[in-house]
């Protein structure tokens, strides 16, 4: 059970990174950018849930909820600026077809599946 906070926590990790570059340079004024920062503030909310109703030790769930408030809070402190439009129709977006913030961002998270190996474990090789 640990192993999927843990995935997920990943996931959020990577995405939120990917936000705040792109809030500070390439989509600064895209449209996509509130609405990425929405999806991952939703996706933290459910994810607190989950684990408040799951069977992690009281312990564990203490320390969950607290990464999951680092997200939460780094997730608020995104630079969104205040006037946005979609930076395609205005001319302006150097991506091509897809859209970082919309799609690129939150496709992320669909690449967390398992977690690091510890750096203390041996790793079998052949």
């Amino acid at each position: 059970m640990v192993t999927y906070f843990e995935n997920q926590l990943r996931g959020y990790n990577i995405v939120l990174a990917t936000l705040q570059a792109f809030s500070q340079d390439i989509c600064r004024n895209c449209i996509g950018l509130p609405g990425a920062q929405t999806k991952v503030k939703k996706g933290l909310k459910k994810l607190g849930m989950d684990l408040e109703v799951s069977t992690v030790s009281k312990s564990d769930k203490r320390w969950w909820l607290a990464q999951i408030e680092r997200c939460a809070g780094l997730t608020e402190a995104l630079d969104v600026a205040e006037e946005v439009e979609c930076q395609k129709t205005a001319g302006n977006c150097k991506v091509g077809s897809g859209c970082l913030c919309t799609d690129g961002a939150m496709e992320l998270m669909k690449e967390i599946t398992e977690p690091i190996p510890s750096l203390a474990a041996p790793v079998a090789i052949g």
